[in-house]
């Protein structure tokens, strides 16, 4: 009888033996990813707990989440903006530019978003403040920000409109030797537009509830499989004994 039960669902059993890796092993992935935020989060929260370092320098390791303070003047005929960011719905851009310090060393900024055309016919107005500055902000130790679609074609009128933007290209377009991170502006400080950074797209909660959903799916597939074994063995019994 078992060996009839199971021959007569081998289609059935390739197909759960197929799914449910599948299944467990998406659960688990979103499980590591939620671990992987709950570091990140743990990382920044232990650096928003340290007083901010005033910045005479931004060479050497700087960790990331750390609050700087650095004084300068913005490079305002020369910045970037990062197209195709969706804020609430809106199309629009994020604005970085270059920061000389005291000593002549040279610092992206990252100044927030500002709203954009859609239509892309024209190029929003930055304002950017003149004379020098102290910026108070935070450490983003990426070196790249935004997303590439392939490398884009460079260009010598300013402001450029990219997709991507890397240390690398940064330091061809600007002719400057730059450190490999980004400093993030506080909100309200001069220069800054509308902040949209979070140190995480999505939070550890949501991974682990995608996880469940995985899990849970894969054990409604099992349950199901095992229901309708039982179901064929108990009536493969009830028709053996009325045989």
């Amino acid at each position: 009888m078992r060996r009839e039960l199971w021959s007569s669902n081998w289609p059935l059993v390739l197909l759960v033996s197929a799914v449910l890796p599948v299944l467990l092993t998406l659960g688990f992935w979103q499980l590591e990813r939620a671990d992987n935020k709950r570091d990140v989060l743990a990382r920044q929260q232990a650096q928003q707990a340290l007083p901010p370092l005033v910045l005479n320098s931004v060479r050497g390791d700087l960790p990331e989440f750390r609050a700087v303070s650095v004084r300068g003047r913005y490079d305002a005929e020369r910045y970037w903006l990062l197209e195709n960011r969706i804020h609430q719905g809106r199309y629009g851009f994020e604005v970085i530019s270059p920061f000389v310090l005291a000593n002549g060393e040279t610092v992206l900024v990252h100044r927030g978003w500002v709203p954009g055309d859609r239509g892309r016919r024209s190029l929003p107005e930055i304002e950017t403040p003149s004379g020098e500055l102290s910026l108070s902000g935070v450490i983003d130790s990426g070196s790249a920000s935004g997303f590439s679609l392939g490398e884009e074609a460079a260009t010598d009128a300013w402001p450029k409109r990219l997709q991507w933007l890397t240390t690398e290209r940064a330091e061809r377009e600007l002719g400057a030797a730059l450190p490999d991170l980004l400093l993030r502006l506080e909100r309200g400080e001069a220069g800054m537009f509308e902040p949209t950074y979070s140190a995480v797209n999505m939070p550890p909660e949501k991974h682990t509830g995608y996880a469940v959903q995985w899990f849970g799916m894969a054990a409604i597939i099992v349950l199901l499989f095992g229901w309708r074994l039982w179901h064929q063995y108990r009536s493969q019994g009830d028709r053996s004994e009325q045989s």
